[in-house]
């Protein structure tokens, strides 16, 4: 606790009590309020802070401040180790899960629009896109094919290399699937010359979602923000939340459209999102793995499995999506033929 009573110095505050929550976040206590003290990941880039100017221009108010030192910096170095301060705020509201992710879509919808901006496209940036994650795409599927063939020349197949063929068609539908919407989405942007790039908080989470004694809701961690296409929040919230036992997760459909309602996806930013989220990434990740480092059985058929269940997840979602983004296009069909 010494370290952390140096580096409080620098903010003046003289602590009655440190309360230690992990290796990384500290509660520091006084006599008249409590703050978080964080310390930041080896990983992770100090220079996030650069964004916070320019959620202050785009008039976002809903994250949660931090506090200079005394050296009026935003960060504090101590032993080579980064630290920041921001004001305590309560984790918990009485309000159900659902309703508390539908106030976190509403609000990752406000921070995006509010940082929105415009980028130029390089001349066939575009297509080199398409054709250089099509080219690594046709890579991994077919490895996955190469697999396969072995393991059905074999007389007896390992756990392992069973499920491995058990979910290839699944698999392979995923990937024809996942390339069409990217063909559709390279379709899109032809003829554009430029796209929309947002702040994208980077690791979207109740966890980082905290609220006042108002309840009024606040962004934390912003470590992982960065400029890119709204659609990154979006996928990499989804991974993490769907990488789970086997569920049909309608609640995420709903928090999804929540999001749509208030920040709708563009119709190319629509294929890229369903592609990037349906390809089975995880699954051909693991049988690349293997087929260069022969793992532990258990430990193999463990990660196959709990990849093939975030795949079925996913797929649900995709399809629940694609349904109702049909659904959309047709009546949006007949609604102009009949005027």
């Amino acid at each position: 606790m010494d370290e952390i009573k140096q580096v409080l110095e620098q903010y003046d505050i003289k602590p009655t009590y440190i309360e230690s929550i992990n290796d990384r976040v500290n509660k520091v206590h006084t006599t008249t309020y409590s703050f978080i003290l964080k310390k930041l990941s080896n990983k992770r880039n100090p220079q996030f802070i650069k964004f916070l100017p320019q959620l202050e221009q785009s008039q976002y108010k809903n994250y949660v401040q931090i506090f200079p030192n005394r050296y009026k910096q935003l960060l504090t170095m101590h032993k080579n180790n980064f630290y920041y301060l921001m004001p305590c705020l309560q984790n918990e509201l009485a309000d159900e899960r659902n309703e508390k992710h539908l106030y976190l879509f509403k609000e990752a919808a406000r921070l995006h629009q509010r940082t929105e901006k415009e980028q130029k496209l390089k001349e066939d940036e575009s297509a080199s896109h398409y054709e250089s994650v099509l080219e690594k795409w046709n890579e991994e599927q077919a490895l996955y094919e190469r697999y396969v063939e072995q393991c059905e020349k074999q007389l007896y197949l390992a756990p392992f290399e069973l499920q491995a063929v058990t979910y290839f068609i699944e698999v392979s539908r995923a990937i024809d699937f996942a390339k069409g919407k990217l063909a559709d989405w390279e379709e899109e942007m032809k003829e554009k010359e430029a796209t929309r790039i947002v702040m994208n908080h980077g690791r979207l989470s109740s966890h980082h979602f905290l609220y006042d004694e108002k309840g009024t809701g606040f962004f934390i961690n912003l470590e992982e923000a960065r400029m890119a296409s709204p659609i990154e929040d979006m996928i990499l919230f989804l991974n993490r939340t769907l990488k789970t036992y086997p569920t049909q997760c309608d609640d995420c459909v709903n928090w999804f459209y929540e999001y749509q309602q208030y920040y709708p996806f563009k119709e190319e930013e629509m294929h890229l999102f369903l592609s990037y989220l349906s390809y089975p990434a995880s699954i051909l990740r693991i049988i690349k793995t293997n087929t260069q480092n022969k793992q532990k059985e258990l430990s193999r058929n463990r990660k196959l499995l709990k990849a093939y269940w975030q795949f079925k997840n996913i797929e649900y979602f995709v399809m629940r999506v694609s349904e109702i983004e049909e659904k959309k296009r047709q009546e949006k069909e007949g609604n102009e033929a009949a005027t």
